[in-house]
């Protein structure tokens, strides 16, 4: 299953419809939706905003990658644990099942 950014899809067509039909408000409006959703993937990226919208596109898939893991729970960040708990790095079973390419499994496992 590749993930689809159906969000960005529509933003072009809406804004080429947008500009073709010379509404100027609409345009500003486009960009500026834009580019605070390019403003919210940075912060995620670097851990300063919630990344609720991408475990939502992943909970399909997680059943099956926390078996295959043998994990009774995946979670987004654990604070703490003590020794009683096993830390499983599901990184891979993550871009199995997105069916990432080469290119952005090198990028994924530079930023670990």
């Amino acid at each position: 299953m590749k993930l689809v950014n159906l969000a960005a899809i529509g933003l072009i067509a809406a804004l080429a419809a947008a500009k073709a039909a010379n509404d100027t408000k609409k345009v500003q409006e486009l960009d500026a939706w834009g580019n605070a959703r390019q403003e919210t993937a940075h912060q995620q990226l670097t851990g300063e905003a919630p990344i609720t919208n991408i475990l939502e596109a992943l909970a399909p898939g997680l059943p099956e990658i926390a078996k295959k893991a043998r994990v009774a729970m995946i979670v987004a960040d654990l604070p703490y644990a003590d020794s009683s708990v096993e830390t499983v790095d599901v990184t891979e079973m993550l871009l199995d099942w997105l069916k990432a390419d080469e290119r952005t499994r090198t990028i994924v496992r530079g930023l670990q």
